[in-house]
């Protein structure tokens, strides 16, 4: 993924079709949590904890069904 940022926006070059669909949907959630009160910041935290929380459970089913 490319990240181009400037002060008011941030433009995300997916890698891949899924990617991208990921991406957009991703960033719609995020604006929607952002206008119910929680902070960029906040929503970021607890994207990439619950990203890594999926992947660990992907991994343990895959490596308990071989």
């Amino acid at each position: 993924m490319t990240t181009t940022c400037d002060e008011k926006q941030i433009e995300l070059t997916p890698i891949s079709s899924c990617r991208r669909a990921v991406e957009i949907a991703m960033v719609e959630m995020l604006v929607n949590l952002q206008k119910r009160g929680w902070s960029a910041a906040e929503l970021a935290l607890a994207l990439a904890d619950a990203s890594e929380d999926l992947v660990m459970l992907i991994a343990t089913k895959k490596l308990r069904t071989h």
